[in-house]
């Protein structure tokens, strides 16, 4: 089960990915931590770890209040650790609140189980170094990050990115050989094959 909530003046797409059991993770909690633990203890979860698809403001900006409740581990790309600790690189500067994270953050391996889930970690960076999208196969939902959204694609103008490799990046995706759900970091959802066949970027 997948609860999207919409959080911060980035309007950022935070998920709770949640089983069963009431065991989830939280991918890409962005800002307004009190919003995200409502969520947790009005449904009882427990939650396993917080994820980051990479490493910008406005998907990590609650990470600290979350860890200070429930010391629960956080993950990301290795690439995306010098951006997380660097206001000029997560663009916090940019907004005139320079900031950066204390909770320990955690490199994650390519496959990991969490919450009795299977996430799979897929690197594609270009938006900046160490963004990521995030397959997790029980509930067939591609989360994109700031990669790829409907009919569009992340910048690729800000410290860190690069057009070339957000080339070579959607180059991969569009060579991906299965369906889900595209849930991206801003904006409406998707599936994988409609925006292989209809995101401008992907059919050029």
């Amino acid at each position: 089960m997948i609860k999207k909530l919409i959080l911060g003046t980035m309007q950022t797409n935070c998920y709770v990915v949640y089983n069963e059991k009431h065991e989830c993770f939280v991918i890409d909690p962005g800002a307004q931590g009190q919003k995200v633990a409502r969520f947790l203890t009005e449904n009882e979860l427990d939650i396993k770890a917080i994820l980051l698809t990479h490493g910008h403001f406005d998907h990590i900006g609650a990470v600290d209040y979350l860890y200070n409740q429930y010391h629960c581990p956080i993950y990301t790309q290795k690439e995306s650790l010098e951006i997380i600790a660097k206001p000029e690189y997560n663009l916090s500067s940019m907004m005139g609140e320079p900031m950066t994270l204390k909770a320990p953050i955690l490199e994650a391996t390519p496959t990991m189980n969490i919450a009795n889930m299977t996430v799979q970690w897929l690197l594609l960076e270009g938006h900046c170094e160490g963004s990521s999208m995030i397959y997790v196969p029980q509930e067939n939902a591609l989360f994109s990050g700031d990669v790829l959204f409907a009919g569009s694609i992340g910048r690729y103008d800000f410290p860190t990115s690069s057009h070339l490799t957000t080339k070579q990046s959607l180059e991969k995706i569009k060579t991906l050989q299965f369906d889900a759900r595209l849930l991206p970091g801003h904006g409406e959802e998707s599936s994988i094959k409609y925006e292989q066949m209809h995101n401008p970027f992907l059919r050029s």
